[in-house]
């Protein structure tokens, strides 16, 4: 069994390596007649990601001689042509709107659409995502009007005895980066859990753009619930124009087909919103975030991924011979010289971090115990909880408890820089070691007591100079 799905598998890609490689598929449309269409399928900013559908209506008959001469008559059971086009009194058919260039009208094109029906539906081609292009065959001579789901209509005209057209929609790119305004670089940032962290995400406007959905994916974020939309030509959207949308990863915007129409191609629509960090460990596994665009039907772009960490600085005590020491409190205060509190999760909020103002004459241990500073305390390992969900900045380690019978250490300073998405700087850490404290003379110490010594040894000096001069004298 296990061969079987190995030598499917094999086929199955064989086959999709053969349909992006063949330049162009050949469609028999079976009309009996010696004219075809070739599409150029779009590939100018993003190839399309899903099967093309293009269907292809009959406007008009045509007669041909198969090079230069051609002729057009309605179709059975036409009695007149649309808006643009006049029949004259033989059945003839002529152009008579207001282009002077030789390209139709926005007004011409409206008033074919409107003209053909479901009856003039001469074939209909399913195009392979990464097929460059197919050709229908075996067509009658005719004008044709051909719509694709790339998009607007792909192109009018005639098969004299063949057209070759390009399909001119192109889909739409959308690119994002951390930050206020669009940086192509700034695909990185370093943010405190609890703060909202700004992004910027740019759509341009492409030829024949129809039914764009913009659609933002986070993880270990929240939305904010504030984009704001604006274009670098026109009018920005209404709230009707770019109906938005939360959803339980972040939100939609869809925008309406007439006020992209509307834009000129090339125009830029760009969109700036935030996302709340929920998560303080992100100094290895980021928070991500990411957008799409949806356009036509169904084909898609992606933007690049925008990660966002942030940082946790570990503390290991020992004493003055390395052994673990338990017992140590420690506290971080940032470069204002406030004081860390990490706020955990709750069911409306999530976590965060505050930092505390010490007021003056108030000790740090009474606002350690009155919860408004978090203190990590060295277990019997040596090991102190991380302090986690640090953005980047300078901060300064603070021994709050020390342990009996040890010197308090001195302040420990760290920074944790930005732009730096390493381990070596999103997970610092520092040993910080407690020396024994030497016991201090006392007024009852060596002072006095070499006092009593000389005493002592002056009473015993005397007492043998006495009894030496007894012996003297009896001799």
């Amino acid at each position: 069994m296990k061969v079987i799905k190995r030598m499917l598998a094999i086929v199955a890609a064989l086959v999709m390596m053969l349909a992006i490689a063949i330049p162009a598929m050949a469609v028999d449309s079976s009309q009996g007649g010696s004219a075809s269409i070739t599409i150029t399928l779009p590939t100018t900013e993003v190839a399309p990601t899903t099967t093309t559908t293009y269907k292809i209506y009959k406007v008009f008959d045509a007669t041909s001689n198969g090079s230069d001469a051609i002729a057009y008559r309605l179709v059975e059971g036409k009695t007149a042509a649309p808006a643009g086009f006049t029949v004259d009194a033989v059945g003839n058919v002529t152009y008579s709107g207001t282009s002077t260039t030789g390209e139709l009208t926005d007004a011409d094109i409206a008033a074919i659409a409107g003209y053909v029906t479901n009856s003039d539906l001469v074939y209909t081609a399913e195009v392979a995502a990464g097929t460059a292009s197919v050709t229908i065959e075996n067509l009658q001579y005719g004008y044709y009007y051909i719509t694709t789901t790339t998009g607007t209509a792909v192109t009018i005209d005639s098969t004299n005895p063949d057209a070759t057209v390009n399909d001119k929609n192109v889909i739409p790119p959308v690119v994002k980066s951390a930050g206020t305004q669009y940086d192509a670089a700034s695909l990185k940032a370093i943010a405190a859990v609890g703060t909202s962290q700004p992004f910027t995400a740019v759509i341009t406007k492409t030829h024949g753009a129809t039914n764009l959905v913009f659609t933002d994916t986070m993880t270990d974020m929240s939305y904010n619930g504030d984009v704001e939309i604006t274009v670098s030509a026109g009018t920005a959207p209404t709230a009707a124009q770019a109906v938005v949308t939360t959803t339980a990863t972040g939100f939609t915007v869809a925008f309406d087909n007439n006020y992209i129409a509307g834009l000129a191609d090339g125009t830029t629509i760009t969109l700036k919103y935030s996302g709340t960090i929920l998560s303080d460990a992100l100094s290895v596994n980021p928070a991500k975030n990411k957008a799409t665009l949806t356009s036509g039907e169904g084909n898609t772009s992606t933007s690049e991924e925008v990660e966002v960490y942030n940082a946790k600085f570990t503390v290991t005590k020992q004493d003055d011979k390395q052994k673990p020491l338990a017992g140590a409190g420690f506290v971080i205060k940032n470069s204002e010289g406030k004081y860390y509190k990490l706020n955990a999760a709750t069911s409306t909020d999530p976590a965060s971090i505050t930092w505390y103002e010490l007021p003056s004459g108030t000790k740090l241990a009474d606002a350690i115990t009155a919860g408004n500073i978090t203190e990590h305390t060295s277990d019997s390992t040596g090991a102190v909880a991380a302090f986690t969900g640090l953005a980047d900045g300078t901060y300064t380690l603070v021994e709050s408890t020390t342990p009996a019978g040890y010197n308090t250490a001195a302040d420990y300073e760290f920074t944790i820089a930005g732009n730096d998405y390493t381990t070596t700087n999103l997970e610092q850490s520092t040993t910080v070691v407690n020396n024994t404290g030497q016991e201090l003379p006392s007024t009852g110490g060596i002072g006095t007591t070499i006092f009593y010594v000389i005493g002592a040894i002056l009473v015993i000096g005397a007492g043998v100079v006495l009894v030496t001069r007894r012996r003297m004298n009896v001799q």
